[in-house]
């Protein structure tokens, strides 16, 4: 095949209305707070704990519960529910810490309700969501994009950006 051929089959699929290139998804693992569902993109979250004796820390910012032992390391914990300024919940059978890797290369842990899959979002459906979210009080949301249920209705997802989150202790 020529060069001429390749374009001539583009320029069909074109007309055809196919997509030329293949199609980028990203994963991101879902999570509950007050039934909302939020998630994080699946390379910030290193992992999943179950349950953690947490150290509380006098004086610390209101949303940061205390600090873990993480095999060795000091790991600050937060509870997501005092972060998006929700009524607080104690820690039950389906909370759960999720692990993330900080901008500044730290690591700290972030209480949330429970913690339900990892979902597959098309890299455009992303994009959009993040270009519409232009709320300047809501730094940690890139924003808000709907997937179909498995009951046949639309739920929304936000999605949560917390690399910034070690910004706290400045605030």
């Amino acid at each position: 095949m020529t060069q001429n051929d390749y374009s001539r089959m583009e320029e069909h699929l074109d007309d055809m209305g196919l997509e030329q290139g293949p199609t980028v998804v990203t994963r991101w693992v879902s999570f509950t707070v007050a039934d909302e569902t939020y998630a994080l993109n699946v390379l910030d979250v290193q992992e999943v704990l179950r349950a953690a004796e947490i150290t509380p820390i006098p004086g610390a910012h209101p949303a940061i519960r205390g600090i873990i032992n993480l095999r060795g390391n000091v790991v600050t914990i937060l509870d997501a529910r005092i972060f998006f300024s929700l009524p607080e919940k104690p820690f039950d059978d389906d909370s759960r810490i999720m692990v993330v890797e900080l901008r500044s290369g730290e690591v700290a842990g972030i209480v949330v309700d429970s913690v339900a899959e990892v979902i597959a979002l098309d890299e455009e459906i992303v994009n959009e969501a993040k270009r519409s979210s232009s709320d300047e009080g809501s730094s940690h949301i890139l924003g808000v994009v709907t997937q179909q249920s498995e009951k046949g209705n639309d739920k929304l997802i936000i999605l949560v950006d917390l690399k910034g989150l070690s910004d706290l202790g400045e605030k």
